[in-house]
C-alpha cells in the first residue's frame, strides 16, 4: 500500500518551493540589475602602478546606460570622492592621491532591498 505524505511533508515541501522561488528571483534580479549597469573603470588597470600626476583627471567611470551616471558612487579606500560628469563619463574631479596602494569602487546601489549593487574594482599604486 501507498501511504499518503503527511501534512508535516507537504508544509515542507511548500516551503522548500517558496525559498526556491524567492532565491531565484533575488540572483536572476541581481544579475539584471548588474548587466544593465554595465560599468567600467577607465585610465587605470587593475593592479597597476602609476605615479601621481598620470592619476589626476584620468581616471573615469562609465555605464552601460548614461542615465545609470547619475546614481553612481565613487570611493577610494572607502571613502567617497567627488566626480563630474562630462559626456557620458564621470571624471574624479580633483583625485590627487597619496604615494601607495589604493582601492577604487565604481558601484550602483540597487533599489530593490536584498538585490546585490552592480560594481567594480580596482587596485593600483601610487609613486612618486
Amino acid at each position: 500500500m501507498h501511504a499518503s505524505p503527511r501534512r508535516s511533508e507537504l508544509l515542507l515541501l511548500v516551503f522548500l518551493a517558496a525559498v526556491f522561488a524567492v532565491s531565484s528571483t533575488v540572483v536572476i534580479g541581481s544579475m539584471v540589475h548588474i548587466e544593465r549597469a554595465g560599468l567600467t573603470v577607465g585610465g587605470i588597470e587593475d593592479g597597476a602602478v602609476l605615479r601621481a600626476a598620470a592619476v589626476y583627471n584620468n581616471i573615469s567611470v562609465t555605464a552601460g546606460d548614461t542615465r545609470t551616471l547619475d546614481r553612481v558612487e565613487v570611493l577610494v579606500d572607502d571613502e567617497v570622492v567627488a566626480t563630474r560628469r562630462t559626456g557620458n563619463r564621470l571624471i574624479l574631479a580633483g583625485f590627487e592621491p597619496e604615494e601607495g596602494d589604493h582601492k577604487l569602487l565604481a558601484r550602483v546601489r540597487n533599489a530593490t532591498p536584498l538585490l546585490l549593487d552592480a560594481k567594480v574594482e580596482h587596485e593600483f599604486t601610487v609613486t612618486r
